[in-house]
Formats: structure tokens, sequence, C-alpha cells
């Protein structure tokens, strides 16, 4: 019994002492900024770094997107160290220290929670940013943040800054929004995506989101840095791995365009990329449309939801199958309308080359080939080889 006092008086006192170190390292760290959202948070928060960097800011920034990244202040980047089992939101804090340690003027860090309890303590007790972002408000992981959108919004709201300044482009659901920040004695900022003009974001290296370029000025703003100076850093930074990308091929005289979608993942989002595809990219050729529909046997839910946007929005001449969950895709499809005839089964084959010669094969002439339902196994595979092959459109 007395061990068991000692070790317990032990415990309290080591994290006494671990919680006022972790403040003194926050207090290190003048501008500290927490970008949360269903939807790109990733991209986000690599704009925001390489604007403050191109201010003239030391800063650390971390991704925990399609591959976790650690961005240091000259750019570069290193992948986060390997993880033993599911990552842990304290891996939050283990990055505040580095970046008090390198004397950072900033650190951005992209939230890693899902649950609510999880959201509020990553905000409030690790990273008590000066800046937080919330993207946008989607329904997605429904299973712990759900089961409506508006349940995603009232989750997503517990990270808002304590009496910091919070950006949001969010429109639907940004009543939430004002609710939380009121509470928390926040500013709110709200922008647009029409506050950026498609000639500057037609000087990005990927398809950019207007409205996560917007999130990403704004903060720059707030920090010190000006909209121009913050532009051109934006603009000549790499991409997010998830980040939408286009790539063309030619084979046999015929060109093919793929078009990134993989890491969109829900409904709404996919739209989202879709109508920017045809707007921005597709606009005007007489090819015909391809969508190539990765499945996640883990994400079944989702396989619906693709399905009936592919067949009643996107209404492609084929589908090609790739990944997991075959029948239950095929299902989908018939269900939502999708004739038989078209949907193509590419689930065996495990080479992108070889997918993609047989995707060419199908599409003689040549094809916009449009990338839907998930980053993992052949979506990242049909990925990296337009990346590597493709010449960038």
């Amino acid at each position: 019994m007395y061990v068991l006092v000692v070790l317990c008086i032990f415990l309290l006192g080591a994290g006494i002492v671990e919680n006022l170190l972790h403040r003194r390292c926050l207090g290190q760290i003048p501008v500290r900024v927490h970008v949360n959202g269903t939807r790109g948070k990733s991209t986000t928060t690599r704009l925001i770094a390489a604007g403050l960097r191109a201010g003239g800011l030391r800063v650390v920034a971390k991704t925990t997107g399609t591959a976790a990244r650690l961005i240091m202040e000259d750019g570069s980047e290193l992948p986060v160290a390997r993880r033993r089992g599911r990552a842990n939101i304290s891996e939050q804090m283990r990055i505040i220290r580095l970046a008090a340690r390198r004397k950072a003027d900033a650190v951005i860090l992209e939230c890693m929670a899902l649950e609510p309890e999880n959201q509020w303590v990553i905000e409030h007790r690790m990273v008590r940013s000066t800046i937080g972002v919330i993207t946008n408000a989607r329904r997605d992981h429904v299973d712990v943040m759900g089961p409506t959108a508006g349940d995603v919004a009232e989750t997503l709201a517990l990270s808002v800054p304590y009496r910091g300044h919070l950006v949001t482009a969010e429109r639907e659901y940004l009543p939430v929004f004002e609710r939380a920040a009121g509470k928390a004695g926040a500013k709110l900022h709200t922008v647009d995506g029409s506050d950026v003009p498609d000639e500057v974001n037609a000087e990005f290296k990927y398809v950019s989101f207007r409205e996560n370029v917007a999130c990403a000025l704004r903060v720059c703003e707030l920090a010190g840095v000006g909209r121009g100076v913050a532009l051109a850093g934006m603009a000549a930074t790499a991409g997010d791995p998830g980040a939408m990308t286009v790539r063309k091929m030619t084979l046999a005289g015929a060109d093919y365009v793929f078009a990134n979608a993989f890491a969109a993942n829900d409904q709404y989002s996919t739209l989202a990329a879709w109508r920017l595809f045809i707007e921005r990219i597709r606009a005007g050729s007489q090819l015909p449309t391809a969508v190539i529909m990765n499945n996640r046997s883990d994400r079944l839910p989702r396989i619906g939801e693709m399905a009936a946007l592919i067949a009643q929005e996107i209404r492609p001449s084929v589908v090609f199958l790739v990944g997991e969950s075959r029948r239950l895709a095929v299902r989908a499809l018939h269900r939502e309308g999708m004739p038989m005839e078209r949907v193509v089964d590419l689930t065996k084959i495990r080479e992108a080359r070889l997918a993609f010669d047989r995707m060419a094969a199908e599409c003689k002439e040549g094809a916009w080939l449009f990338g839907v339902g998930n980053t993992r196994g052949a979506g990242q595979s049909i990925a990296d080889y337009f990346l590597e092959n493709g010449a960038p459109i």
C-alpha cells in the first residue's frame, strides 16, 4: 500500500512538472496555429507555413494527411518518425518542444484528432493556439463525430482557441463557430474563395481550392505577413502528397489526362474536385471521361456514396474498379443506374503500369481519367505512376 501511494505521488509530480515545462515551451513560440476541418487541413497547413516563411519567420510545421510530414524552417521535409501502433495526440507536444528548441517564431500543426474529447484536449491543453483554422465542416467520420454534418461542426468547434483568432471558410455551419468563438472570447474571421482570383490560383503547382488559400492568407495577415509576400511563398511551395494533381501521358498517339482526386474521400469534396476539374482543366475537350474508383473494405458506406456521385453527377463513359470490395462496388453502381457493360474490373491487377495499359486498351482514342474514392493501396500506386511518368498540366 505504501509503495502504491509513493508511486501515485511520483506520477502526479511528474505530470505537474511536464505541464509546466510544456507551458514554458508554448510561451517561447509567439505564433501557434492549429489547423482543423474536414477537408483541406494538410494543404492549408503547408500554405500557411510557406507564406510565413516567405515573410521571414522561422516556421516549424507538421501535417498528418496522406503522408505525415515535419516541415522545417527552410521548407525541407522529414517523414514523421515511425509510430508504434496508432498515432497518438501526444505527438503534438513533441513537435512543440522541437519548435521551441529551434527557436521558431511560429509552429503550424494540423489537428490529428477525431474524437470530441481529443479535439478539446489537443487545443486547450497541448497547442493553446493563437490562431485557429477550421477549413470546413462536412459529413465525414460520422462514426466518431456524427451522425450528422451539424454534429461534425460541433465537434470541430471544440478546437476554437481561447481568446485567440479563428479563421474559417465554412458557411453552412458558420453559426456553430460563431457561438463557439463567442464563448471562447475568440475573434472570428470569415473568408471566401472569391478573395483569391483565378489568375492567382493558377500559379500553384497543383490544383488548389481557393477556400484553402483564402484561409492561409488570412492567417499570414494576422501573423504580420502581407498578402503579396505570402502568396509568392505559397505558389512556390510543393503541395501535399494528397493534393489534387493533373498529369498527362501519351500512348500510341492518344492522350490520357489523369486527375488525382483520390484523397477527397467524401462525396461533397469529390464533387467539388470534379467541378473544379471540368471548369479549369477539361473545359472544351472532346475526350471521353473515365472514372477510376478505388475502394477500401473498411470504408464501406463511402462505396455507396461514390457510386451515387459517379452515376448521377459525373456520368462517365466507363468506370474502372480498383482496390477492394469489388462485389459491393458493382452492386452499388448497378443500383444507381450505371450500365454494367461500362464497368471494368481491374481489382486483380496489382501493378499500376498494367492497370493503365488496360485502361488505354478500353479507351483507345484517349480519355480524361478522374480518380476517386480513396488514396490507400491501388489509388496511391496509380497516382504515383502518373506523377513519375506523366507531364504536368
